[in-house]
């Protein structure tokens, strides 16, 4: 359930951001198949056994991820971002890409920016980042400034409940892990109150996630129908729009995001971004003491 660290300038992709969290959060918590309490957490249950009840996957997430939150703050990550903006034939328009360390305080995400399209930032540009990740630093080790943003993310996290439903749900043992298998559908006969709850009601796909601790594995959701919010102003998305996300545990257990990507022709507010394409991968995550000297050697993520 930790937020996707997608770092963006622009409107457009700061809603896909929030596709990407909302609909991992989601994936996490909304288990409506579900039918029987799961057997004791670890233990690999049989193929066949009832699948577990939504409240059940929900809580060992919210369990798991505060059980985490202390260890996630050990890793320090290199983020490689690489976004495209194309013309309505596909031709490219702009092209860039940033590379970046994200570190975690009180459970939120911070990014740093290294690079810009190859070069190192100027003095000025580093300073600039300086400051801005020294407000954040101090604005989110206050406990209550951090909890703020968690309680947003449970916002969002309960309007794509409401709105999207999994179907056909499965278990396979994988890598000897017991994984759940779902396809993310629409709610039918629920009536979208929010952009959150609107978006989700376009998109579809398929989720994995771990059932001994709720966390999400992969997602990957597409939108099956255009949607206009507030006349196109407000958002416009059309069919088509792709996202996908996959998590990874380390060797102690932590959870980290290794792959975010995405494209589409969407638009948000009065940002126009129409054609894009997105992907954004961790290199590499450090495990570094409260000092911040690195205790063992670099360990490589999962590339894709």
């Amino acid at each position: 359930m930790s937020p996707i660290p997608v770092n963006r300038t622009s409107a457009i992709f700061q809603f896909a951001a929030l596709v990407l969290a909302g609909a991992s959060l989601f994936a996490e918590g909304s288990l409506s198949a579900a039918q029987n309490p799961n057997p004791a957490p670890n233990t690999t249950p049989p193929l066949n056994a009832p699948l577990p009840k939504a409240s059940e996957i929900l809580q060992r997430a919210l369990a798991n991820e505060h059980k985490l939150a202390a260890e996630r703050e050990k890793y320090d990550c290199r983020i490689n971002d690489r976004t495209i903006e194309t013309d309505s034939n596909g031709n490219t328009k702009k092209d860039t890409s940033t590379v970046s360390d994200l570190f975690y305080v009180n459970g939120i995400p911070i990014e740093r920016t290294l690079q810009k399209d190859g070069k190192d930032l100027s003095a000025d540009d580093q300073h600039k980042q300086d400051d801005r990740v020294m407000k954040e630093t101090m604005k989110y080790s206050n406990q209550a400034n951090a909890q703020k943003e968690e309680d947003k993310d449970n916002q969002e996290l309960e309007d794509f409940m409401q709105a999207m439903m999994l179907a056909n749900g499965h278990r396979q043992i994988v890598d000897g892990r017991s994984v759940l298998f779902y396809d993310i559908v629409p709610n039918p006969k629920f009536d979208a109150k929010n952009i959150n709850q609107h978006l989700a009601q376009v998109m579809q796909g398929k989720v994995s996630i771990d059932e001994q601790t709720g966390e999400l594995i992969d997602i990957n959701v597409t939108s099956v129908a255009d949607l206009k919010i507030g006349g196109g102003l407000v958002a416009n998305v059309h069919k088509g729009l792709w996202l996908h996300i996959r998590n990874q545990p380390r060797p102690d257990g932590v959870w980290l995001t290794d792959l975010a990507e995405g494209s589409g022709d969407a638009r948000a507010a009065l940002f126009l971004h129409p054609y894009f394409r997105f992907k954004e991968t961790s290199d590499s995550c450090h495990i570094y003491t409260a000092t911040a000297a690195q205790v063992g050697p670099a360990q490589v993520v999962k590339k894709p």
